[in-house]
């Protein structure tokens, strides 16, 4: 069976994680699905409010009495840790901190008996996170969709990070969409793989631009920092759209001056609210979006060169387990 230590270590049966797709698109249904079909499945939650993670915790504890996790993205965390301090309260059994010092909540993480994992970019950032006390480390190959802290491809990262901080255990995250990628990721030293853009064409990921991801390619993705507004200076590999198109031909300007800067690309209920997303917002469209997808953001790695389909997660989990036993089984063959 396809398992490795990582996963014994966290009372799960294979090492296929969803990535924490932030706003909510990583929701319950999604991260439930994952965990049920012996993965570890992943609440999105950065940039939502405490109350709104807590429910989400808890309607995912509903649906699934499987280990999950939840992913916080720290520069949408706010003045205070409220949203930490939540996911503590509940003990949930892994949380995963992104583009930040975890450092301040390890020991009080441990102390609820909650595992944590830092995303990190570098080799650097690993030994760093290593140093700090955390669980695992998750490093994350430029080709990756959304917030990309990753400069390197994963083929080199992953091997480098493996070394540099063994013998913590090692997630890979980044341009993995199949059972290829799977088996390829743990031949290098990975004892799990996060899958964002895969997971993204899920039947419960809450995505509103999936028929556009299965449609895309690889060079359909542009690496950027323009889509700013609630989080500035952090680069994203997005599909290319009008909202790009029309800020290229206008010479790219600087924040401030793009066109249609201060205009609404659209609405979508969150959390029981319905909130407007005004152009270059990092918040990407979601079910129930009502505007023009063509001027928000829209999230995708490199692997949708990969993906041509939507279907069940616990579908994509059984297809990406069977297929990486199958390759190593014919590997050693």
């Amino acid at each position: 069976m396809l398992t490795t230590g990582l996963c014994r270590q966290l009372g799960v049966s294979f090492p296929i994680w969803n990535a924490g797709m932030g706003g909510g698109l990583a929701g319950a249904e999604l991260a439930a699905a994952v965990s049920n079909a012996g993965g570890l499945g992943v609440l999105g939650m950065g940039g939502l409010p405490a109350p709104v993670i807590r429910e989400q915790i808890r309607e995912t504890r509903a649906l699934t009495n499987k280990p999950f996790g939840v992913n916080i993205i720290m520069p949408l965390m706010g003045q205070d840790d409220t949203q930490v301090e939540c996911c503590l309260e509940e003990k949930v059994p892994v949380l995963i901190f992104f583009w930040g010092d975890a450092g301040p909540y390890i020991e009080k993480a441990h102390a609820v008996g909650t595992k944590v994992v830092v995303q990190v970019g570098s080799v650097a950032e690993a030994k760093a996170a290593a140093a700090a006390g955390v669980d695992a480390v998750m490093i994350q190959g430029v080709e990756a969709g959304g917030h990309v802290r990753g400069t390197t491809g994963l083929s080199i990262s992953l091997p480098a990070t493996v070394d540099a901080v063994q013998p913590l255990p090692v997630i890979a995250a980044g341009g993995i969409a199949d059972a290829r990628g799977v088996a390829a990721a743990l031949a290098l030293g990975a004892q799990a793989v996060s899958l964002g853009t895969r997971f993204l064409c899920s039947d419960e990921s809450r995505a509103a631009y999936k028929d556009r991801v299965v449609q895309a390619t690889a060079e359909d993705t542009y690496y950027t920092k323009l889509f700013d507004l609630e989080w500035s200076d952090a680069p994203h590999r997005v599909l290319r759209n009008k909202a790009v198109e029309e800020w290229e031909a206008a010479g790219s300007p600087a924040s401030g001056q793009r066109p249609g800067e201060g205009q609404v690309a659209g609405q979508m209920p969150v959390g029981g609210q319905v909130i407007e997303l005004p152009r270059y917002s990092v918040f990407m469209p979601m079910e129930g979006f009502e505007g023009d997808l063509d001027y928000a953001v829209l999230y995708c790695g490199q692997s949708c060169s990969l993906i041509d389909d939507v279907k069940p997660a616990a579908e994509i989990v059984r297809t990406l387990v069977e297929g990486a036993e199958a390759i190593s089984k014919s590997a050693f063959a």
